[in-house]
């Protein structure tokens, strides 16, 4: 598991983008489907 923080500059920017730009060497793929899986979640929910 890893813990992210939004700071002020990414405030807003869609979620699949930003996890991308973070989570440097994962697949956008990856990213897509975990995503969708509901792996990823925002303040204690699954993002959708």
């Amino acid at each position: 598991m890893k813990w992210l923080t939004v700071d002020e500059e990414s405030a807003g920017q869609r979620l699949d983008n930003f996890l991308i730009r973070h989570l440097k060497g994962v697949p956008k793929t990856h990213v897509y489907r975990i995503i969708r899986s509901g792996e990823v979640r925002v303040n204690k929910g699954r993002a959708s």
